[in-house]
């Protein structure tokens, strides 16, 4: 029996937001600015492959997020991102509630509603975690093979409970 449970729902500041769609935004727009002092303009076909890459990114920012969930199945944490999916089992799993949340981003991607790779921890008993989480605050660890792991269920402690109903034992 499987049970999907959803991530949290994305949060991230105002300014965050508007600084990464900002990127495509530019670029469609910037292709197709005349530059009147140029001895040669761009050509248009690469105004076109400026705008597509525009596009591309856009449409890749706007699915990205919506790729990550998390799936109890009868034998392990089925986690599914945009780059694909795993199992853990679970009797290879730990949990852990926590208060804190991630810190900086030392390697992988951070964009709003989508936080994957390694982050600086900002609790007690972790110096760095990976992430694979829909937001920065709000979630739990769970740990494999020693590696915390930080992810956002949409309901952490009913997550938690789901998981100690598997066999998985939970961490003070």
């Amino acid at each position: 029996m499987t049970a999907p449970l959803s991530a949290a729902p994305p949060t991230s500041p105002v300014w965050f937001r508007a600084l990464v769609w900002l990127v495509p935004l530019l670029l469609i727009v910037t292709a197709w600015i005349p530059d009147d002092g140029a001895d040669k303009p761009l050509p248009v076909a690469g105004s076109v492959a400026l705008t597509l890459l525009g596009v591309g990114l856009g449409a890749l920012f706007a699915q990205v997020p919506r790729r990550l969930s998390y799936t109890l199945t009868d034998t392990g944490l089925r986690v599914s991102r945009f780059s694909g999916s795993f199992e853990w089992p679970y009797r290879e799993l730990r949990v852990r509630r926590t208060d804190a949340g991630l810190g900086l981003r030392v390697g992988g991607v951070g964009l709003p509603g989508y936080y994957t790779g390694n982050y600086t921890f900002t609790g007690a008993g972790y110096r760095s975690v990976q992430a694979i989480a829909s937001n920065t605050r709000g979630g739990l660890i769970v740990e494999r093979g020693g590696t915390p792991y930080y992810l956002t269920p949409a309901d952490p402690d009913a997550f938690a409970q789901a998981l100690a109903a598997r066999g998985v034992p939970m961490l003070d």
